[in-house]
């Protein structure tokens, strides 16, 4: 897998999680989607950091 691949996937992941929320926000009470909004947003750092070391590993190789 190249470094542009490893990106778009890493992100789509991201995208596709926060869609699922969205879509299925009918469907969930007011406070479980607010839940799992703050609980994305609240992980945004930890999933970018991930993001930076996936992608400098990559990068060496």
């Amino acid at each position: 897998m190249d470094l542009n691949q490893a990106k778009f996937e890493f992100e789509s992941s991201k995208e596709n999680l926060l869609k699922a929320i969205l879509k299925n926000r009918e469907s969930l009470d007011t406070e479980s989607v607010s839940v799992a909004i703050k609980e994305y947003l609240r992980n945004h750092d930890k999933y970018k950091y991930e993001k930076n070391k996936i992608f400098e590993i990559l990068s060496k190789s």
